[in-house]
């Protein structure tokens, strides 16, 4: 009976840790063979402002800046958010300090899981602040599907960030190749798939793309059907959501959405590396490359995340979203 009292007591004294995310159920008509490796629902309403608990689903990407670049923020109507900031030097890779090539970084991440012959679909919603500041050269990357392989560099199957000043949304991925020389235009021209949108007063303009197989055009696209695309104000809400089949067969697909319309649609081989793949991490955040390239230093950055979801059909995505 001591034994039981002294167990109770301390259960009692110690606080329990409780996590925001929802595990988000798979429907029976799902295909359960290709259902995703992740199904959750993460609105950030649980967690302590200026703090992150963790769980077995999310991680860091950290080289050295530690959680520094993550905050939980809330705003004036109560509503909680992810808030992630770079600030020159943070987390660039040591290995290229002193290289012209330095970046930096603060990545939220999903923890690795097998992706091969699954289907995945992922939304959230992101906001540049008001006082959001473009760097002069260079891009902002805020979310990426990150493959890896077996000794091979990582390549992501799809990456979507700001170039040229912001002037620019662009949309890339590699679906295959040798991996080992992220620069090998052979390889590019084989596997590689984008779009760029151009900035215009008040829109983005579909200017480029590039699928399969095939050189850039910048007429007749085929990626999508929306060559025109409202931009958002700083400050302003947008919505992002993703479906990714990632397969070696043609069936494969890459579809990406903003605010509900379609601004990329690939079909076909998603994943045909030489090496075995060893699986995906799912990442929001700030990349960029840092102002050490050319000798300056550029200003503080952050976005903003909320309702970041991973299920295993545009259904169950579009209700949590919609």
């Amino acid at each position: 009976m001591r034994r039981i009292l002294l167990i109770i007591f301390f259960i009692l004294s110690f606080p329990i840790t409780t996590f925001s995310w929802e595990k988000v159920p798979v429907p029976d008509y799902v295909n359960k063979k290709v259902k995703s490796p992740w199904n959750f629902f993460e609105d950030f309403e649980n967690q302590e402002e200026r703090k992150l608990k963790f769980n077995r689903i999310f991680r860091i990407y950290d080289k050295g800046a530690g959680l520094k670049p993550i905050r939980i923020k809330k705003d004036l109507d109560g509503n909680k958010y992810l808030e992630v900031t770079v600030k020159h030097g943070w987390n660039n890779d040591p290995l290229k300090e002193g290289s012209g090539k330095e970046t930096e970084r603060g990545i939220f991440q999903t923890k690795q899981r097998r992706t091969l012959n699954k289907e995945i679909w992922i939304g959230f919603k992101t906001r540049l602040p008001e006082d959001f500041k473009h760097t002069s050269d260079g891009r902002v990357t805020f979310f990426e599907f990150k493959n890896r392989h077996v000794s091979m560099r990582t390549h992501p199957l799809v990456r979507i960030s700001f170039d040229d000043t912001g002037k620019t949304l662009k949309i890339v991925g590699n679906t295959a190749g040798t991996g080992f020389n992220r620069r090998n235009k052979e390889d590019n021209i084989k596997h590689r798939i984008d779009i760029k949108y151009k900035k215009n007063d008040l829109n983005w303009l579909a200017f480029q793309e590039k699928t399969r197989g095939k050189k850039k055009i910048k007429n007749n696209f085929k990626l999508t059907q929306n060559k025109s695309l409202k931009i958002t104000k700083l400050g302003k809400w947008t919505t992002y959501k993703f479906g990714i089949y990632n397969t070696r067969q043609e069936t494969g697909f890459v579809k990406v959405f903003k605010d509900n319309k379609l601004i990329f649609d690939y079909k076909g081989i998603t994943s045909d590396w030489k090496e075995k793949s060893t699986g995906t991490n799912v990442r929001i955040g700030v990349y960029r490359d840092s102002g050490k390239q050319i000798g300056i230093e550029y200003p503080n950055q952050s976005i903003h995340f909320d309702d970041f979801i991973i299920v295993t059909d545009k259904k169950t995505l579009d209700k949590y979203l919609n």
